[in-house]
């Protein structure tokens, strides 16, 4: 039995007595024919079960797949489960849903090092969110030279979004130096891959994160401003989640019972920090200060007992200024965009308790 041979754009062209690129065109280009020539192609198309040009040999032909990577430090399900990341994305989303691109998530933290790598072939650009400067597929996708957007990250040869960490974070050291903290700790998330250490505030800090070097030279600015000696605040890293921050503040406080503040570099350590402090009998803000950055709400939407002293930024228009800058390059200004973060008074922080009563 003869098999049926399958239709192709040119049996098509050939079956309506039209040119080939008229079929591409219905198909590729339809402004480029009319109205009622592209009807008639899709309709005599869909009777002989052609579904239109095969994806990969379009792709190789034009240079182009129609998805743009988004690489980030985390596990692929920290994307679903950090509500900055979780807000970040949707604002990339609502940019590519009306340019009709589609999103690749790239986690540089990947057990098949070979399968990322993959994933950052198949797209047509990236946005780089926060990711740590010398990582081999940061360099790798920078190499590619395709357009490219970084967030949280510091490349003045490329379109930027970024946030006033520095300032933000000065703002709340100078809050709690106002209170009349004078025993802080920072818990971080890691300055570098794979890091965990224990440091202190005199120690040097890379820009291999640009965010964790950022707002650690916002502590160091309002600290400096009180004469507060760098070496005497301990600086902490521990994966950004209530774990990490629960775990953290208990080790912080049962080596330092002096201490009266812990500044969390963001929401999530601190909520983690809070009930650390709570396990020790420590109630905030009476026996302890505690901040946040991020301005998010917990995840799973449960209501927090106390509103927490933070930096609240914008994780939505970043995402979304960033997809814009690379999907519509025309119509938006590229360069540095700041999108300037608030800080915020709440609940989990006040008077020291070595200044009460003074």
């Amino acid at each position: 039995m003869a098999r049926t041979k399958r239709a192709t754009l040119k049996s098509i062209a050939s079956d309506l007595g039209v040119t080939h690129t008229s079929v591409s065109n219905a198909y590729n280009n339809p402004a480029k024919v009319s109205k009622a020539l592209r009807d008639r192609i899709i309709a005599h198309a869909r009777s002989v079960n052609y579904e239109g040009p095969n994806p990969a040999a379009r792709s190789l032909r034009t240079g182009r797949c129609g998805a743009i990577g988004v690489l980030f430090n985390d596990p692929l399900s920290y994307a679903f489960t950090d509500p900055h990341d979780i807000a970040f994305l949707r604002g990339i989303s609502s940019v590519c849903e009306d340019e009709g691109a589609n999103i690749v998530l790239i986690p540089l933290q990947n057990k098949r090092p070979q399968q990322r790598d993959q994933l950052a072939a198949i797209v047509d650009g990236f946005i780089l969110n926060a990711p740590y400067r010398s990582h081999p597929t940061i360099r790798q996708a920078l190499a590619r030279e395709l357009p490219t957007v970084v967030v949280d990250f510091d490349a003045p040869a490329l379109s930027s979004v970024l946030t006033n960490d520095r300032a933000s974070m000065q703002a709340v050291v100078a809050h709690l130096l106002a209170l009349g903290h004078r025993h802080i700790a920072i818990v971080t998330f890691p300055r570098e891959e794979g890091a965990g250490d224990v440091r202190s505030l005199a120690d040097d800090f890379s820009d291999e994160s640009h965010v964790v070097h950022e707002r650690i030279e916002g502590c160091r600015a309002a600290l400096d401003a009180a004469g507060i000696a760098r070496a005497s605040v301990p600086v902490c890293e521990t994966p950004n989640s209530e774990d990490g921050g629960r775990r953290t503040a208990g080790w912080l406080l049962h080596r330092r019972p002096d201490l009266t503040a812990l500044v969390c570099f963001s929401d999530r350590l601190a909520h983690g920090a809070i009930a650390g402090a709570g396990a020790l009998g420590l109630a905030v803000p009476d026996a302890l200060s505690v901040t946040g950055f991020d301005g998010v709400e917990l995840p799973g939407g449960a209501p927090a007992a106390l509103r927490l002293t933070t930096v609240r930024q914008n994780a939505w228009e970043k995402g979304r200024r960033a997809a814009e800058i690379l999907l519509r390059p025309r119509d938006v200004d590229a360069g540095a965009v700041v999108i300037p973060a608030e800080f915020v008074v709440g609940d989990t922080t006040g008077p020291a308790r070595d200044a009460r009563g003074r």
